[in-house]
């Protein structure tokens, strides 16, 4: 039919990483798409991936791959921009639940399938369990990996851009930030799990930067003292987006005919009775 534009209403999951890639090579990152590639098609019907290069500046082809995906380019080379990074991909996200995670991790089929099950996400920013496949010994979340709403990440503006162009403390940062406006961090039971990928050649298809603190670490401290002092409001810059991007590759799926259920219209009542996000 003339005039119809595409929806994206049954997208219900976002997966949003980022890469700097300064070697030879951007394999870490197809490396890993294609084996989500190779996920049930139930699955990757209702997924989006999200995939920032974050100012990588070899050259690649990016190959043909039957996912949900959005592949996006800052144009300058800022050093250590994961904050801008992130804040670009959750903005191109198409659902409200969202994983926010770093290249070297992965999700297997077992998690991402029950990850689209969960209901809405609300004031809550969830951490996964990382498990090791070999031994079956669990570690705690990794500081930078979670799930959360798109809608509340904006509620309190992103990541805090004022730590890009140097290393650390904006994963903290965010964290603290938003327990203090009331968010609630906390781990997903153990059967939501991610795994620490064991195929990246770190010399060949990785950064090489260098990672030092002592420009963030007193940012940090200032932003934290804002808080204490100013209260609501305080202790993040606002500072955001600021940098040109380009969209290199969109790809979209056929999208899998949606369920009935016509009595959802009528149960606004019920829905006006529960807390956000319960």
């Amino acid at each position: 039919m003339s005039g119809n534009k595409r929806s994206y209403s049954h997208i219900k999951l976002t997966y949003v990483t980022h890469f700097y890639c300064n070697q030879k090579t951007t394999d870490s990152v197809i490396q890993l798409l294609t084996k989500y590639a190779s996920y049930p098609k139930e699955l990757l019907d209702r997924i989006h991936f999200v995939i920032v290069d974050d100012g990588s500046p070899i050259e690649y082809e990016i190959p043909d791959l039957p996912l949900n995906l959005t592949w996006l380019k800052v144009k300058k080379d800022i050093r250590w921009n994961q904050a801008g990074a992130r804040n670009l991909g959750v903005l191109y996200a198409k659902s409200d639940s969202v994983i926010a995670t770093d290249l070297d991790h992965e999700f297997p089929e077992s998690t991402l399938e029950k990850l689209l099950k969960l209901k809405s996400i609300g004031k809550r920013l969830y951490k996964f369990w990382r498990k090791n496949p070999e031994n079956n010994t669990w570690k705690k979340g990794h500081p930078n990996i979670f799930l959360f709403s798109r809608g509340r990440f904006f509620e309190l503006f992103g990541y805090d851009e004022e730590f890009a162009g140097n290393y650390g403390a904006e994963d903290f940062r965010f964290v603290k930030f938003h327990k203090d406006q009331g968010t609630i961090h906390v781990h997903l039971p153990k059967k939501y799990f991610c795994i620490e990928r064991q195929d990246i050649d770190r010399k060949r298809s990785y950064h090489s930067l260098n990672r030092d603190l002592s420009f963030n670490t007193p940012v940090d401290a200032r932003k934290k003292l804002e808080f204490q002092w100013y209260g609501h409001g305080y202790g993040h810059s606002r500072s955001s987006f600021n940098f040109e991007h380009e969209v290199l590759r969109e790809y979209w799926r056929e999208p899998p005919p949606p369920s009935i259920d016509k009595s959802w219209k009528r149960r606004y009542l019920l829905r006006t009775l529960l807390p956000k996000g319960w």
